[in-house]
């Protein structure tokens, strides 16, 4: 800078560039500030309801059912497919407040009731349905997207949920 906080001016009256810096070299700290290194990050597996000896678990597998869900204009019109998951960790020694076909009843009324814009909602709605007999220990939902993209078999969300 020049006097009074001025940038410096050449003979011609015109401001001078800033001078260049060459480009930087790989240890060059420069480099290291403006350039993140990338690093691929393991996720763990996804968690899973706690087991205990003797304990029993209720599970629907692939259950697929379409619905409207989605934050965009046009899936509040075009119906989609989903994939239910379900896994309800019960009380030991205790009858089972679900039967199986009351599980894929209720999940399958839940799931297609209405519009719903996120995953995230709709999970945690079957959550707080399927906890709500007080024998249900823990409850793990994974709901997918089938149509979502063209590049994957589907993306989703998982939830784990206690009583």
């Amino acid at each position: 800078m020049g006097s009074k906080g001025r940038p410096p001016v050449k003979a011609s009256g015109l401001p001078r560039r800033p001078r260049r810096l060459p480009p930087p070299g790989p240890n060059d700290r420069r480099r290291r500030m403006t350039q993140p290194q990338l690093r691929p990050v393991p996720h763990p597996a996804p968690a899973a309801p706690p087991r205990d000896a003797g304990q029993v678990v209720l599970v629907v597998r692939d259950l697929v059912v379409t619905t409207l869900i989605g934050i965009y204009d046009y899936e509040h019109v075009k119906p989609q497919r989903l994939r239910l998951n379900l896994e309800l960790a019960l009380a030991p020694d205790d009858p089972a407040p679900w039967t199986h076909a009351a599980l894929v009843e209720t999940a399958s009324r839940i799931v297609t009731e209405g519009h719903t814009n996120l995953l995230e909602c709709l999970a945690e709605r079957l959550a707080a349905a399927l906890l709500s007999p007080n024998r249900v220990l823990t409850a793990l939902i994974r709901l997918e997207k089938l149509d979502a993209f063209e590049e994957c078999e589907a993306v989703g969300v998982e939830i784990v949920r206690a009583a």
